[in-house]
């Protein structure tokens, strides 16, 4: 019995001192960029809107035929024809309202059109979306600031 009187002393004091060493560690992630690269990228999606596009094409929908729209929606855009792209973004609107990939491009031909407000409006219907990223809410509040 007297052993035990000193034995469980020992283990609570090692316990102890191996929690407290723990607290000195630091967490680095690998993938971190540091602050000044991220705001100079924020500058530029406020700034251009071509590097606002290309980020904007680059999120992409969860639901395959949606996604096949949406690469046409792109291919419009990018040639300049404004009318098929928005006609493949309101057919993508009519099978799904849960895509924030949709409400993005949306957002951003409006504002290309120069139709801001309704630019805002998707912009503030997508950030209803639970499902959206960090970066997919960032994206959209561009739009919604209207920084451009």
């Amino acid at each position: 019995m007297n052993k035990f009187r000193f034995v469980i002393p020992f283990f609570a004091f090692f316990l102890f001192l191996s929690c407290a060493s723990n607290q000195d560690k630091k967490y680095i992630a690998s993938d971190s960029i540091s602050i000044s690269e991220f705001s100079s990228s924020v500058e530029l999606l406020v700034s251009d809107t071509n590097f606002l596009e290309e980020e904007i094409l680059k999120i992409n929908a969860k639901n395959p035929s949606v996604q096949r729209i949406l690469v046409n929606s792109d291919t419009y855009l990018k040639e300049g024809k404004l009318i098929q792209a928005n006609s493949e973004l309101e057919r993508a609107l009519r099978i799904t309202k849960k895509e924030s990939a949709i409400y993005l491009r949306l957002a951003h031909l409006r504002l290309i059109q120069g139709l801001t407000d309704e630019s805002k409006s998707f912009a503030s219907r997508a950030l209803l979306i639970k499902e959206i990223s960090s970066w997919e809410r960032l994206l959209l509040n561009v739009y919604l600031k209207s920084f451009i």
